[in-house]
Formats: structure tokens, sequence, C-alpha cells
């Protein structure tokens, strides 16, 4: 008998609740508020039973530290069937620390990381999954929008130069399920074809040791772009004796790392996507920062030498 194989009682039809990152959008609905929407589907050939996703946000760049955001109920989904999760958020006005071209990239990362706060308890998800279903008995609210005092979004790295841009650049990280999926973007960041224009990230956080490669994608043939390492330099600027990073090669840090994006666009040129690809040799996974760049958007947009 102890030879005889197990009978596997599993149906084999198991839910699976999926997001990916471009899942994830978020847009300025005023001064003060972003929404966040997210679309999660039931790839799996079960039903899903009610859930809660959970999301936090962070300033942009790659593998800083993040910072609870809310914790949203997801309904049961058929296989097959979508869902879209939308949040209000509060987009904070940080007190500025200094113009672009006078601020010390380390002062940017002292005011800006934190150590990794604790995650929300489980008991939260399920008491605002409980009220979400009540609320549903008895509101015709749109689904998945929260109400009452809104939860904070990480700061915003160009707040804190003087310029504040009309849409909020971050990082969004979401928990569904035993799974998390992250975008890291700049949407709609105003160019200046012909010149050089400066765009920041942040990489890394606290004090451990660890080593970044990068990798930039997306480029026209016309554009050209170079990324910089500015943490130990006196400001944000980049001048002719610094030395781009080599793309594929290592960078070795004590701690978190202020990046510069410096992408030099053809005169009269179109809009452009760039993803700065980022790999962290320590645990051998990769983040991607997304740059949406358009000589038309509105607002100060980069900073241009």
């Amino acid at each position: 008998m102890e030879d005889r194989p197990e009978l596997d009682v599993r149906s084999g039809c198991e839910a699976e609740l999926v997001v990916e990152r471009t899942d994830i959008l978020f847009q300025d609905l005023d001064g003060d508020t972003v929404r966040i929407n997210i679309m999660v589907r039931n790839e799996g050939e079960g039903l899903s039973k009610p859930t809660t996703m959970r999301l936090e946000s962070a300033p942009l760049g790659a593998f800083v530290p993040w910072q609870p955001l809310a914790v949203v109920p997801v309904p049961e989904l058929k296989p097959g069937e979508s869902h879209e999760v939308s949040v209000d958020a509060s987009r904070a006005h940080p007190t500025a620390l200094g113009e672009f071209d006078r601020t010390p990239p380390q002062k940017v990362l002292t005011a800006v990381s934190s150590p990794d706060q604790p995650a929300p308890q489980p008991a939260a998800g399920v008491l605002t999954m409980l009220n979400f279903m009540r609320r549903q008995q008895t509101s015709n609210r749109p689904a998945g929008v929260t109400t009452g005092k809104l939860p904070n979004l990480a700061p915003d790295l160009w707040d804190l130069m003087h310029r504040g841009q009309p849409h909020w650049a971050g990082n969004l990280n979401v928990f569904i399920g035993q799974r998390a999926v992250e975008r890291h973007l700049a949407k709609a960041l105003r160019i200046y074809p012909g010149r050089t224009n400066l765009a920041m990230f942040m990489v890394g956080g606290g004090a451990r040791p660890d080593a970044y490669s990068f990798e930039i994608l997306g480029l026209g043939w016309d554009w050209k772009a170079a990324l910089y390492d500015m943490t130990r330099n006196g400001t944000l600027l980049v001048s002719p004796s610094d030395s781009p990073i080599r793309e594929a090669k290592w960078v070795e840090t004590n701690g978190g790392m202020m990046v510069i994006l410096a992408a030099q666009p053809p005169a009269g040129c179109c809009e452009g996507k760039l993803e700065v690809h980022v790999r962290r040799r320590s645990r051998d996974d990769e983040a991607v920062v997304e740059f949406d760049l358009d000589p038309a958007a509105q607002g100060a947009g980069c900073y241009v030498v």
C-alpha cells in the first residue's frame, strides 16, 4: 500500500487573479487628488472568492522604500472576467528643499528615504471588504472608489525641487494574492526639443550595500540619452566632467542613489517613451522606470541645460 500512488482529490479548477504592470494607471483629478485605476483579471479556471488588494506608494525610482497606501476589496470573478478597482489618493505637497540646480542629491535622498513601514494587518483588509459589501446594499456609489479621508501618496520628487508638475510621478505597488506588481511612471513630462533635458529618479534606499545595473530602452534613432549617478555631487546638474553610467555594468552603492536621466530629443520631435531597466544584484530582480515625454505636455517639465 505504501507504493500505491496517492489520489489527487483537487479539482484543478483554481482561480488565478492577475494584474500586469500596464494594468496600473493613475491620473490627477485636480491639484490635490490622484485617481488610481487597476484592472484585475481571473485567468484561472475557477470562480475566485471575494478578497482584498493592498496598495503601496513610493517616490519615483527603483527598489526604494514603500509606504502603505490603501487596502481595497476585489469581488468574486468568474473565469476570464475582469474588474477595475478605483482608488482616490491625496497628493502630498511637501516643503520644497530648494532649486534643481542648487540642491544636493543627498539632501533629497534623506528627505524621502525612510525605513520600511509595517504592512496593513490582514484584519484591516477583512474589515474593509465587509464594509464595502455593506455599502453596496445601501449606496449607488461606483464600486471600489474610496470615501472619507483619502490616503496619502508618497511625495513627488519634482515638488521637492520647486518644479511641481500637473501629473504625480511616482511608484505604485499592488499586492493581489501572493503576487506583487509594480509600476514606476513619470507621466506626460514636458521635454524641450533640441535641448538637454534632465529628469531624476531614486534607486535603492537604506544603508545596506548593493549593486545595480542599468539599461535604457525605447529610444528613437535620433534621440540621445544617458544616465548619471549624482549621489555624491553638490547639485543635480550634469556637467561635462561627469561620466555617464555604463549600461549593463554593476554600480556599487552603500545606500540609495540619485540618478539623472539626460535626454536629448531632436528639434521638432514628437512625444517619446523611455524605459530605464534597473537590475538589483542581491536579489537578481528588475524594476522598470518609465518616462512619458511630450513637448506639448503642460507644466514646467524637465530641467534644461
